[in-house]
């Protein structure tokens, strides 16, 4: 028999496999539209400020869809590498999971935050902040 076949459900425990829901479905596409309407309006007020005539908006528009593909992938990739170390640290019970969380999560945001030193010296105390 399958160990994940049959599993009770514990009582108080949220299920996860029903999806986000109507308001979820809608939060999360209003945020992209909202932030697909930012970028595109900063290549306008780009392109208006560098006096850019309308026939030459292809290349502002390639690049458009240019980006928006390469931070599609690092925002899935960020999930991925976050999602990897936070399971290495719980499978091997080096911290419970709610801090192994909130520590990836502080950790992630204090390296954000830090100003850019001089390639190769960013270490701050213990935490050593990669930006490449």
């Amino acid at each position: 028999m399958n160990a994940t076949m049959a599993q009770p459900q514990i009582a108080g425990r949220q299920d996860l496999d029903k999806g986000l829901g109507r308001a979820g479905k809608f939060g999360f596409l209003a945020a992209i539209i909202v932030a697909i309407g930012y970028v595109a309006s900063s290549i306008y007020a780009d392109a208006a400020a560098a006096h850019v005539q309308a026939a030459a908006f292809l290349p502002f528009a390639l690049l458009f869809i240019a980006l928006l593909i390469a931070l599609g992938f690092e925002f899935v990739n960020g999930f991925h590498d976050t999602a990897n170390a936070v399971a290495t640290v719980i499978y091997i019970h080096s911290l419970p999971p709610l801090v192994a969380v909130i520590w990836s999560g502080a950790f992630n945001w204090f390296c954000r935050k830090v100003p850019q030193w001089p390639r190769g010296t960013q270490e701050v105390g213990l935490a050593y902040c990669a930006s490449e």
